[in-house]
C-alpha cells in the first residue's frame, strides 16, 4: 500500500470515527481492538448518526483502522531505514482535518475568561494574606484605572448612541453597547429577569401593568433577601446570626415522671398519622365513652332496686366499666392534632396556700405552640406537680389555636396598638433585614406563627400571662389587604406603586 493511499484512507476512517460513537457503551467495549494512542491534539467529533450503527460495523472500521496505522508505522521504519525524512507522516497526526480546532480554542478561552468574571476569593485570616499581590496598593489601583477605562468607554458607546441621526447608527451603536456590556459587565441573571420586567412594564397597561409591578416588586425584594442572607457575600460576615428564641418544654427530661411524660409527649408513631385518621380514632374512642356511661347509667339505677349477691355482682360490673372507662379516658388525654406544630413553655408559677392541715402547693404552667405557618395557641393549666400541670396546658393548647396572616410571608401588614389590663404592645411591621426585636415572650409566640422581621414593645406590666393575652389580641386585631378592600370597597395596593 502506497504512502497515498494510505494517507487517504486513514482520513476518511478517522473522519467517520469522529462524526459516530457506539450506541450502547458495553458492546463497544466488547469489540474494541487494540490500537494506537490518538494524539491529543487531534479533536474527536460525536453526531447522533453514531445511533444508526450496529456493532458489527463498529468493529470493521475498528479493524480497517489499526490495519491502515499498522502500514503507516512500517512505512515509517522503512523511511528511517532507509535515512529518508518522516516529517510529512507526523505532520498527518497534528492536522486539523475539518478545521475547528481555533473555533474550540477560542470557546475555551471564553468559558476561562467566565470562570475569572464569576470567581469570588473568600478572605482568610491566614498569615500570608498580606504576602498576596492581588491585594498590593499598586495591584488594587491597577484594577480601579482598568474600571474606570471600562466605564468612560461605555459612556462614550452611550453618548455615540444618544447623538445617532439615523436608525441605522442607532442600531450599530445599540450592537456596540451590547456587546460591550456582554464582554466586561455581565449582569447576574435575576438582574436580567428584573430589566425584562421593566422594559415590559413601560409599554403594558391596566390590569397587566398592575400584574408587572407585583412581579417586579418580589423580584426586587428577592433580590435584596438573597444578597442580604447570602454567607459568601464578604459584608455579611459577622453579620448574620441565629435567632435566639424561648425554651423548649424540656423540664420532662429531668422530672422522672415516665408515666407523665410520655402521656404528654405522646407516642413517636402518632407523629406519621394524618389528621383524618386522628380525627377518625378521636370519634371512635368518644363513642366507646358514651356507650359505656349510658351502661353505667342503667347499672346503677338497677342498683337501686336490687339487693344480696345480684348487687354484688352489679358492683362488680359497675366497677368494670369504671376502669374500662378510665382507661379508655387516659388514651382520650393524649394530645392529638400536634403533627408538624412545636411547643415553647412560656412560664412557671408556683403557689403555696397555708391551711390548717399544711401546706397546698400548685404549679401553674403556660405554653404556646405553633407550625411556623401562621397557626399559633396558647394555654393555661394548674397541678399540684409540674408534669400534670403541663400535661393539661399541652392537652389545652391545641384547642385553643388561633390563624394569623403573614405579610410577604415574613412580617405584619400594618403597626398595632393593644392593652389587657395593665399590659400594652406595640407591634411594627419590620423590613427583611431587620430581623426579630423583641422581648423573650413575644419573640416566643411571634417565631411559634411564622413571622421572621416585627418590631415590638411592651409598656408596663411585663406579666407573661397579660402579655401574652395582649399579644393574641393584637395578633387578631391585625387587618389584611384583602379585609380592608372588603371593608371599603376599594382595591389596596403598595404605596410605592402609586
Amino acid at each position: 500500500m502506497s504512502s497515498r493511499t494510505t494517507t487517504f484512507w486513514t482520513r476518511i476512517l478517522r473522519n467517520k470515527l469522529r462524526f459516530r460513537a457506539p450506541s450502547h457503551p458495553t458492546a463497544a467495549t466488547h469489540f474494541r481492538q487494540p490500537s494506537p494512542p490518538h494524539s491529543a491534539l487531534t479533536p474527536r467529533f460525536f453526531s447522533s448518526a453514531s445511533y444508526n450503527r450496529t456493532p458489527s460495523a463498529e468493529r470493521v472500521i475498528q479493524e480497517l483502522l489499526f490495519e491502515v496505522e499498522r502500514d503507516k508505522q512500517r512505512e515509517k521504519e522503512e523511511r528511517k531505514k532507509k535515512g529518508l525524512d518522516t516529517s510529512d507522516i507526523d505532520a498527518e497526526e497534528h492536522e486539523d482535518s475539518m478545521g475547528v480546532g481555533q473555533l474550540i480554542e477560542k470557546i475555551e478561552k471564553k468559558k476561562v475568561k467566565e470562570e475569572k468574571f464569576s470567581y469570588f476569593d473568600e478572605p482568610t485570616d491566614s498569615d500570608s494574606e498580606d504576602d498576596d499581590e492581588r491585594w498590593t496598593p499598586d495591584a488594587v489601583n491597577k484594577r480601579w484605572e482598568l474600571f474606570d477605562k471600562k466605564f468612560k468607554r461605555h459612556e462614550e458607546l452611550l453618548v455615540n448612541f444618544t447623538d445617532a441621526e439615523t436608525l441605522d447608527d442607532a442600531f450599530k451603536w445599540m450592537n456596540r453597547i451590547d456587546k460591550f456590556e456582554q464582554k466586561h459587565f455581565l449582569l447576574r441573571p435575576e438582574y436580567r429577569v428584573i430589566g425584562e420586567l421593566m422594559n415590559r412594564l413601560k409599554v403594558s397597561e391596566g390590569k397587566e401593568k398592575f400584574l408587572l409591578q407585583q412581579k417586579v416588586n418580589r423580584a426586587m425584594r428577592m433580590v435584596q433577601w438573597k444578597e442580604a442572607y447570602d454567607p459568601n457575600d464578604p459584608e455579611n460576615y459577622g453579620i448574620i446570626q441565629h435567632e435566639q428564641v424561648g425554651p423548649s418544654v424540656d423540664l420532662l427530661e429531668h422530672a422522672g415522671f415516665e408515666k407523665e411524660k410520655g402521656m404528654i409527649q405522646g407516642g413517636d408513631d402518632d407523629d406519621d398519622i394524618e389528621f383524618d385518621d386522628m380525627k377518625e380514632k378521636d370519634d371512635i374512642l368518644l363513642e366507646k365513652l358514651n356507650a359505656i356511661d349510658r351502661k353505667l347509667e342503667e347499672k346503677l339505677a338497677e342498683l337501686d332496686h336490687t339487693f344480696g349477691k345480684k348487687g354484688k355482682l352489679l358492683e362488680e360490673e359497675i366497677r368494670d366499666l369504671a376502669e374500662e372507662r378510665n382507661s379508655l379516658t387516659e388514651k382520650k388525654r393524649r394530645p392529638l392534632y400536634r403533627k408538624g406544630f412545636d411547643v415553647k413553655l412560656i412560664d412557671v408559677n408556683r403557689t403555696c396556700k397555708v391551711t390548717k392541715g399544711g401546706q397546698v402547693v400548685k404549679y401553674t404552667a403556660l405554653l404556646a405552640c405553633g407550625n411556623y405557618h401562621g397557626v399559633v395557641g396558647f394555654a393555661k393549666a394548674k397541678g399540684p406537680a409540674i408534669p400534670i400541670a403541663l400535661q393539661k396546658a399541652y392537652e389545652k393548647c391545641f384547642q385553643n389555636l388561633h390563624y394569623v396572616e403573614r405579610h410577604e410571608e415574613h412580617t405584619i401588614s400594618h403597626a398595632v396598638q393593644t392593652n389587657y389590663k395593665k399590659t400594652k404592645v406595640y407591634l411594627w411591621p419590620a423590613s427583611t433585614q431587620t430581623g426579630m426585636k423583641a422581648g423573650r415572650t413575644v419573640q416566643t409566640i411571634l417565631h411559634l406563627a411564622g413571622f421572621r422581621n416585627v418590631k415590638s414593645k411592651v409598656v408596663g406590666s411585663r406579666n407573661p400571662h397579660n402579655t401574652v393575652k395582649a399579644l393574641f389580641k393584637a395578633l387578631n386585631a391585625i387587618e389584611t389587604p384583602k379585609d380592608v378592600e372588603e371593608k371599603f370597597g376599594r382595591t389596596v395596593v403598595e404605596s410605592y406603586l402609586l
